[in-house]
């Protein structure tokens, strides 16, 4: 089946579950007692992603492991009222919903994030293989590295040739996952930090990020998006390596910002966008919900 249409839709394979952000009121102290204000939201990449994409017009499907618990229930209640496809997001007894805790300093952004998503190892080999016939539809898939790596392994495998693959690094602890089948892929969205972990090598200017975007390039990805926060984004494809530089922003959070970015890029290319325009749109959406106390930011359905 050829897609000769990528307005038909991408499925967001990965991440669904609870978010709480601690922001500290004071400057963070090391190994001491710091006062802060916690918030509660939902979270996990590929719902963030989904829920972005939704927001912004796209026809979207999640497929996740929610437990059978109040939180499930929550979250899948929230991407249904979105409009989003949860056939393949299952409620699995006797299993709680991941969480993932941000502590974020005075300014918003992440001095560190706490982790509890096991119940995604469910989300193995042969179940996504399994899975992998009723997805074909899908012109685009957007995985993130919460998948164990044989799930992915097993998703870039079975992926027929014209779906397009989109590579989401998570964190620096999970994204080696998706090095031995970047070949596959044909986006890979990363931060500084991810990107070091997938390269094994410091990332820390916006010179190492060029650097870094292109040897990332070289294992298989058409496009390499490495954002830099408050800087913007490292792209490099077969064409050119450059910085787009990020718009001007009043930080709340940073939590979902990079979600936001790779659901902005997306969302412009299924419309047919050109690359430069699909990255400022990115950098657009990412700067509303960076600016906004929720990971994913009800402005982008507005703006």
């Amino acid at each position: 089946m050829k897609h000769e249409n990528l307005a038909a839709g991408i499925a967001c394979i990965g991440a669904a579950h609870s978010d709480r952000m601690a922001r500290c009121q004071k400057k963070f102290v090391r190994r001491a007692s710091n006062p802060v204000t916690v918030s509660s939201s939902h979270g996990g990449v590929a719902r963030n992603v989904a829920l972005n994409l939704a927001r912004l017009g796209q026809r979207v499907k999640l497929v996740s492991a929610l437990g059978a618990d109040k939180e499930g229930d929550a979250i899948a209640e929230e991407l249904a009222a979105a409009g989003i496809d949860l056939s393949d997001a299952k409620h699995i007894a006797g299993r709680a919903t991941a969480s993932y805790t941000a502590v974020l300093d005075r300014k918003g952004e992440l001095l560190c994030g706490l982790a509890d998503a096991d119940i995604y190892d469910l989300l193995d080999g042969a179940r996504l293989k399994a899975l992998a016939p009723g997805l074909a539809a899908w012109p685009l898939w957007a995985v993130d590295a919460n998948l164990p790596e044989a799930g992915i392994g097993a998703l870039a495998a079975a992926a027929p040739k014209d779906v397009r693959l989109a590579a989401l690094a998570v964190s620096p602890a999970k994204a080696p996952r998706l090095t031995p089948h970047l070949g596959r892929f044909d986006m890979l969205f990363a931060n500084r930090s991810e990107a070091a972990a997938l390269l094994d090598e410091p990332v820390e200017t916006a010179a190492e990020a060029l650097a870094a975007a292109d040897n990332l390039r070289a294992m298989g990805p058409n496009m390499v998006f490495v954002t830099l926060g408050e800087e913007g984004v490292a792209l490099a494809t077969q064409d050119a390596c450059e910085i787009y530089p990020a718009p001007p922003c009043n930080v709340v959070s940073v939590n979902g910002a990079g979600d936001a970015f790779a659901a902005g890029v997306m969302a412009a290319q299924l419309k047919g966008a050109p690359l430069a325009e699909a990255v400022e749109r990115g950098l657009a959406a990412a700067s509303l919900t960076a600016a906004s106390a929720d990971t994913c930011s009800a402005a982008l359905g507005t703006a």
